[in-house]
């Protein structure tokens, strides 16, 4: 068996400078990165192969991409399950309404709603962060448009002792996914020990929060153990890539060599999948 979602990382480019971020890709040229056609060409291979039933768009920050929308519409139309992770910054209502009948699940990024923690951590642009009404806002047109809202935090040395459970039974997202910073060489290593904790403080700041949330948000705790390796990626030059060893492997782009010899070329951990309970399905 393997893993059946595909985290589609389209951009090195982002907006926001998290320092704990593991998809830097400061290894990639940014100027060979994928154009749009090859972009929707490998979503029709993946469709093709029948391997996979979920697509997430990543990055950087995906939305800075001007065909996202168009994108997200040919996955859907290919029969994949859509979702995209964003820091919000660059949507807004027109903007969900757009992708209403094409987008499933839309992940917010949210660590904290404490201004200096965002600041300390770069969760902002230019001392900017995501207003609280925002958030409010895309949660509100979410639910009247069926979009499933989904929230990611990533714990860290300036959050770890936080309760954020009380906001996000206000947001009431379907699904809560709480990530443990991890370090992957050459992507994140030369400010990880800023942000690092150990596996005590992410425990804690897990059990602390469940004791907060409301039993109709499904909560997944990912320790840095169970991210490496269980994650099925390509990178912003369309190539698959894994993080088994705390560093990225890549395959031969997908374009050039096709779906199943690029997948070869990596090794993903299935089991890890199931047991963060990544085979979840919302259509």
């Amino acid at each position: 068996m393997s893993i059946t979602t595909v985290n589609f990382h389209l951009i090195k480019a982002c907006n926001y400078k998290c320092k704990f971020c593991y998809a830097t890709f400061n290894d990639i040229d940014i100027a060979n990165t994928i154009r749009q056609e090859e972009a929707f060409a490998i979503i029709t291979k993946l469709a093709d192969s029948k391997l996979f039933k979920k697509i997430n768009f990543a990055g950087g920050e995906p939305t800075l991409i001007k065909y996202i929308v168009p994108l997200i519409k040919h996955a859907k139309d290919k029969g994949f399950e859509t979702s995209i992770v964003t820091n919000g910054s660059q949507i807004n209502l027109d903007w969900i309404k757009s992708v209403a009948n094409s987008l499933d699940i839309l992940t917010l990024s949210i660590d904290s709603i404490n201004e200096e923690t965002n600041i300390k951590s770069g969760r902002h642009q230019n001392g900017k962060i995501l207003e609280l009404s925002k958030i409010f806002d895309l949660a509100v047109i979410c639910k009247e448009l069926d979009i499933k809202l989904k929230v990611n935090t990533a714990v860290h040395q300036y959050n770890f002792t936080e309760i954020l459970a009380p906001f996000i039974n206000e947001l009431n997202p379907f699904r809560w996914k709480i990530l443990q910073v991890t370090r992957v060489i050459g992507q994140n290593d030369k400010q990880f020990e800023l942000m690092n904790i150990s596996n005590a403080d992410f425990d804690d700041y897990c059990a602390r929060n469940k004791g907060y949330i409301s039993p109709k948000i499904k909560i997944i705790a990912e320790s840095a153990d169970i991210i490496s390796g269980s994650y099925l990626m390509i990178d912003p030059l369309g190539r698959f890539f894994d993080s088994n060893n705390k560093t990225y492997n890549y395959s031969i782009p997908i374009l050039k060599t096709g779906v199943e010899n690029a997948l070869s070329q990596i090794n993903t951990d299935y089991s890890k999948f199931l047991n963060r309970e990544g085979n979840y399905t919302t259509i």
